[in-house]
């Protein structure tokens, strides 16, 4: 069945599409299989144990009508009929992340959601509130610390834990530590290493790359943006971070570290290289409650993230979860994790954390059972499917990690970006190779025409794939990106995972309508202050251009006085490099700057504008030194070369 009498009365326009004929069987198939039963038990979790309901919160940045969160939005899923344009599953996870306000764990344990993609936990102290992770903004935290003064009236923090490196558990810090006391901050062993390496260093791409896996810029309707699988999607406001974190590391023979915090026991479970770099569960003895940090999060995880990271190990991440099951299983009567909603009941906490154990070690385990019969990196993703006995379960589904990526993922990390055939070993440019694929296929107007038949036979992907190849040859062929946009659509429409569908949908607007820009939100001054001079002089190389600077040889001091910091650094054969915390001698130059012009030169395109610097020495050096810095992009392109 074709959805066009005519393939030449296809209408190719800038306009959202409505579910085609073939996107509406997948859909209602979906539906037929749901699992109801499953569904009806989350539903319960999700709003089990509310205290205080905040509905649909908005929270603005401070002083100003700029929302950072806004939940109201997301009102249309209020509705009782699935469109046919929304994956029904993703459609009910969606409606269960909106519940929001505040949530009792145990009689000491409690938890803001439904205020940032992740949650907020308090935990009642001897002498304060023991707040574990601080969500994603400065102006969300701080909502949420309102609330909780609202329910609980005098409410000071006696400690932050973070849970693991991610920014949206740590960025908010700010906007619930007391200015006027000092308070213990503690997160796992190389917190901080992590947090450089992958939010700042890589801050850029990662930021462009978070667009398409969050769908920023989308809608938010049953055409565009509706979950993010773990928590609706990031909140906007300032990203912050602070000094003096005590990163707790395990040196015993023991399997956790103790502490006693504020009167509170709590039992420290290192799980390095899991969901994050860093990462810790806590177990509260006297609650008899495991927080499972993002090892466990009612959804199939991701083992590699689509806005790019380290490809996490599914090995030790199943490990670290049976060592928590045998650690304290036993005792469990709770578990709750740093998104969506706890378990409780012994018996049901550790079937959850046994059965997504089993899904990370199952795709790892199938993942190198194909590789080893010969099958490439494009072949395990289609692949590996996962048994009834954990599919079955509503906790496993694709909603944020799939197991299609996450497989593609574990062949990755084993076997590398090669798939064995030394024709792929240096393959030509996609510009390059799209001029003679369109040359080859009789030229762009007789692949369009074939692409368009395509799409009326439901080939989606396929029509993706070709007209690809049209626009990299082509960049102004508005048909082109116009049903490719169409294409890319339909299989949002279809997808189970929320940053799929989000990947599909903002390839598809920015092919309609071009680029939203967006700021670096990472690398904001709030970070900066806390990071060590040594790692923000290094964005200054991996920003030089090594042809460039690749015949320099000279030395660069710097001096920054409201840091109350001084470095030597040279630049030779195309590196920039820290040398030592002290001014040198034999430099060629020394520059004196304020801090914030030092942010600026590291985290933006500008050149100090008006700002006064002191330049002592050989200036056409320095000069020369700047003229080397590539520009950021931080809009970079994606859908076309």
């Amino acid at each position: 069945m074709t959805l066009y009498g005519n393939i030449r009365e296809m209408d190719l326009n800038n306009t959202r599409k409505t579910a085609t004929s073939k996107t509406s069987v997948i859909n209602n198939s979906f539906y037929q299989q749901m699992n109801w039963a499953k569904l009806k038990t989350e539903q319960k979790l999700a709003s089990q144990n509310m205290l205080v309901q905040i509905p649909l919160p908005v929270i603005y940045r401070k002083n100003t009508s700029q929302t950072v969160w806004d939940l109201t939005r997301y009102s249309f899923l209020l509705q009782e009929q699935i469109p046919e344009t929304v994956h029904p599953k993703l459609w009910e996870q969606g409606k269960l992340n909106l519940h929001s306000g505040l949530f009792k764990v145990t009689e000491n344990i409690y938890q803001v959601r439904g205020f940032d993609l992740a949650n907020l936990t308090v935990v009642r102290g001897k002498n304060g509130w023991i707040v574990i992770d601080c969500l994603t903004s400065q102006e969300t935290a701080s909502a949420a610390l309102q609330l909780l003064k609202g329910y609980f009236g005098s409410f000071h923090i006696s400690t932050v834990i973070f849970t693991h490196s991610h920014v949206d558990h740590y960025g908010g810090v700010l906007g619930v530590l007391p200015s006027e006391r000092p308070v213990n901050v503690y997160a796992p062993n190389e917190f901080m290493k992590s947090v450089i390496q992958e939010n700042v260093t890589t801050g850029v791409a990662m930021s462009r790359r978070s667009v398409f896996m969050y769908g920023e810029p989308l809608p938010n309707d049953d055409k565009g943006q509706i979950d993010d699988g773990i928590g609706k999607t990031l909140s906007k406001g300032t990203v912050t971070l602070i000094r003096n974190i005590q990163e707790i590391s395990n040196n015993t023979f023991q399997p956790y570290v103790e502490k006693v915090i504020d009167g509170v026991n709590i039992q420290f479970q290192l799980t390095p290289e899991t969901e994050a770099p860093a990462e810790m569960n806590l177990y509260f003895p006297d609650e008899k409650s495991l927080c499972i940090a993002e090892n466990c999060t009612a959804t199939l995880h991701n083992i590699y993230t689509l806005r790019g990271a380290q490809v996490r190990d599914p090995v030790a991440w199943a490990a670290y979860l049976q060592q928590a099951i045998d650690l304290f299983g036993d005792r469990l009567t709770s578990v709750f994790g740093v998104h969506n909603w706890p378990r409780f009941g012994t018996k049901n906490c550790i079937d959850y954390m046994e059965k997504q154990r089993d899904v990370y070690q199952y795709i790892n385990d199938q993942t190198l059972r194909l590789i080893n019969l010969g099958y490439t990196l494009e072949e395990v993703g289609r692949m590996v499917t996962l048994p009834e006995s954990l599919s079955n379960e509503w906790y496993n589904s694709s909603f944020y990690g799939t197991v299609n990526h996450n497989s593609k993922a574990v062949y990755q990390k084993y076997m590398g970006w090669y798939n064995g055939n030394p024709v792929d070993l240096n393959k030509l440019l996609p510009e390059e190779s799209a001029v003679k694929y369109v040359e080859f296929m009789g030229g762009e107007e007789a692949v369009l025409e074939k692409a368009k038949k395509s799409f009326q036979d439901g080939e989606y992907q396929w029509v993706a794939e070709v007209t690809k190849h049209v626009i990299f040859s082509n960049p102004n062929n508005e048909a082109a990106k116009l049903l490719c946009a169409d294409a890319l659509e339909q299989l949002g429409y279809v997808a189970e995972s929320g940053p799929w569908r989000n990947e599909y949908l903002t390839g598809a607007q920015e092919l309609r309508f071009g680029k939203t820009p967006i700021p670096i939100s990472t690398i904001t001054k709030e970070v900066l202050d806390v990071i060590p001079l040594e790692n923000i002089l290094y964005l200054l190389s991996i920003r030089i251009n090594g042809i460039k600077a690749g015949n320099f040889d000279f030395k660069i001091n710097f001096v920054i006085p409201d840091r109350k910091e001084k470095a030597s650094t040279e630049v030779k054969r195309g590196i920039f490099r820290y040398l030592k915390s002290e001014l040198i001698g034999s430099s060629a130059v020394t520059v004196t700057m304020w801090k914030d012009q030092l942010y600026e030169l590291v985290a933006t395109n500008n050149r100090f504008g008006n700002s006064i610097i002191l330049i002592q020495g050989d200036k056409h050096k320095w000069y020369s030194f700047l003229e080397a810095i590539d520009k950021i992009d931080p809009n970079f392109n994606i859908m076309t070369p």
